[in-house]
């Protein structure tokens, strides 16, 4: 049993990012109660659910994720024997109330959109994983066939069979495994921070009468990665074909959710959307030249795919390139021909005296002849001291590009008893330590790291009070902000201008600056109300209400 045991232990760890002690764990009582599906099927057993985040948030201290209205709704989590996992809202005095939120690793959509506030999906997620391992490291003592619930994706053991674990050093996927898993060895830490409810005031009323920040962390995961090392396995979108009719496909950049902090609103609370233009000229001969050119574009464009075809079909090399050549070739003979009756309008023009193509023709002819003596005028100068003209340059304001947004933020965070004096520390902690760049696993303290990882990321939600009717509370009176990266985390121990200090050099007052900048920039469906809209590799966005001011 200890060699079952610690294959569990490994495999647990390994895969879901938990330390875990099986042998030393306590066992805890379950409770009795069942659940079936109206149409029947197996019947589920209810597991003890200790987490104080997957509750009902009127109990627990206010702590809860579950956002309901009634303080008699309790939160219920189930497994069957063959692994399925759900977890239900009832009430012990309606045996009529029951509603599904989350079932086998998934919300049920009703159940998110009505008790699970923006923001908080990626840490409920994480909960109710870590209730259903806490469940199985009490329930696999014992038992040489239990059955892990199914969404956790452990395999079920047999400790009469040897287990191999997976060759992956072949395979396509080994060096993208190892960009994506090698880092965030101290992200465990975070984590445990997170735990501690890091919200400054402690005896904040956030969500009831107070508005606030909430700050996700989430670790970083590379948006091009299967572009890049999807190997074989590439997905469609991905494929060279499709890069090059629809583009480069942007994922989330966010993979594990790590932990959060709620913070009060701060004093100085700004944005500025901006995009880049820029002046841009079109002479008349540049705009006549590539007028000839574009008049022949999609000739052009059909000759190269003829040509393109005809590689395809070719026998050896030399008919390949004759195959690619020859439709272009045709091409540029007709193109060649058609511009001949263009170039005999043009000279028409140029020798017809009082022509606005005549005076220009002169001025550069006349500035050829003097530059050839060295003189040194310009066309430019001929027409504007001999006629009082120019050239139209035909100036416009183009757009250039997107940019992207930066955030700054302070907080003066005044400690009132030694527990928030803790709490301010690990606050500054959280962001300091996710902002920094990762070494890898394998690497020790102090130890030379052959490549370093992406620092984490962090989503910046505005929320607000909510009233009997408004279950989702961010505050659409404000900005939006996309996924950010840290850039900097500034902390003054003196703010007041002078060292002040409590016992053991707490300093009575600090002052916490950070400064964000969005990951991408911007852009008009961004602000698109229909989550029907919304790319499915996209979970990170959400949709924006008509009435919102939005990003």
């Amino acid at each position: 049993m200890s060699n079952h045991n610690s294959f569990a232990e490994n495999y647990i760890s390994n895969s879901i990012g938990l330390n875990v002690d099986l042998d030393a764990m306590q066992a805890q009582e379950v409770a009795g109660t069942t659940y079936q599906k109206p149409n029947g099927g197996e019947v589920y057993q209810q597991i003890t659910n200790n987490s104080d985040l997957l509750q009902n948030n009127l109990h627990s201290g206010n702590q809860g994720l579950i956002t309901t209205n009634d303080q008699n709704v309790d939160v219920k989590a189930f497994v069957s024997p063959s692994g399925e996992s759900i977890i239900t809202l009832t009430k012990d005095d309606n045996p009529d109330y029951e509603h599904v939120l989350w079932e086998n690793g998934e919300f049920n959509e009703t159940g998110l959109s009505s008790y699970v506030a923006i923001g908080n999906e990626e840490q409920l997620l994480n909960e109710i994983k870590e209730v259903y391992i806490d469940h199985a490291k009490d329930e696999i003592k014992g038992k040489d066939d239990y059955v892990y619930p199914k969404f956790l994706n452990i395999p079920n053991l047999d400790v009469n069979s040897n287990y191999v674990e997976p060759d992956t050093e072949n395979t396509d996927q080994a060096s993208a495994n190892y960009l994506e898993y090698g880092f965030g060895k101290v992200d465990k830490l975070i984590k445990k921070l997170s735990l501690r409810n890091l919200t400054y005031p402690l005896d904040a009323d956030f969500g009831n009468t107070q508005d606030y920040m909430q700050i996700n962390q989430f670790k970083y995961r590379p948006i091009n990665q299967d572009l890049f090392f999807g190997g074989k396995n590439k997905s469609d979108e991905n494929a060279p074909s499709n890069l090059l009719i629809d583009g480069v496909p942007m994922a989330s950049p966010k993979e594990e959710f790590l932990g959060l902090v709620k913070l009060p609103m701060p004093n100085s609370l700004s944005d500025s959307n901006n995009v880049s233009w820029g002046a841009d000229q079109l002479n008349t001969l540049t705009a006549a030249v590539s007028s000839a050119v574009f008049g022949q574009g999609q000739q052009l464009a059909s000759a190269l795919g003829s040509g393109i075809e005809g590689f395809g079909q070719g026998g050896n090399l030399i008919d390949k390139v004759k195959g690619f050549f020859n439709p272009l070739i045709n091409q540029a003979k007709i193109s060649a021909g058609q511009a001949g009756n263009e170039f005999t309008e043009i000279k028409n023009e140029l020798v017809k005296s009082g022509s606005d193509l005549n005076l220009l023709g002169q001025a550069v002819a006349g500035s050829a002849l003097l530059n050839i003596g060295q003189f040194g005028i310009s066309p430019e100068t001929i027409l504007g001291r001999g006629q009082g003209v120019v050239p139209n340059s035909n100036l416009a304001l183009l757009f250039n590009s997107p940019t992207l947004r930066e955030f700054t933020f302070s907080w003066k965070m005044t400690p009132r008893s030694r527990e928030e004096a803790i709490r301010i520390r690990n606050i500054i902690r959280f962001f300091k330590q996710g902002m920094a760049p990762k070494k890898g696993f394998s690497t020790a303290t102090g130890a030379s790291s052959y490549f370093l990882g992406t620092p984490n990321v962090f989503d910046i939600i505005f929320k607000t009070t909510r009233d009997k009717y408004d279950i989702l509370n961010e505050n659409d009176a404000v900005l939006r902000i996309k996924t950010c990266a840290c850039t900097g985390s500034a902390v003054n121990y003196t703010p007041d201008g002078m060292w002040n200090a409590y016992e053991k050099g707490q300093p009575v007052a600090v002052t916490l600056s950070l400064r964000f900048s969005e990951l991408e920039p911007i852009f008009d469906t961004d602000y698109d109300e229909n989550i029907f809209n919304y790319s499915e590799n996209r979970p990170d966005l959400r949709p924006v209400p008509i009435d919102a001011i939005g990003y």
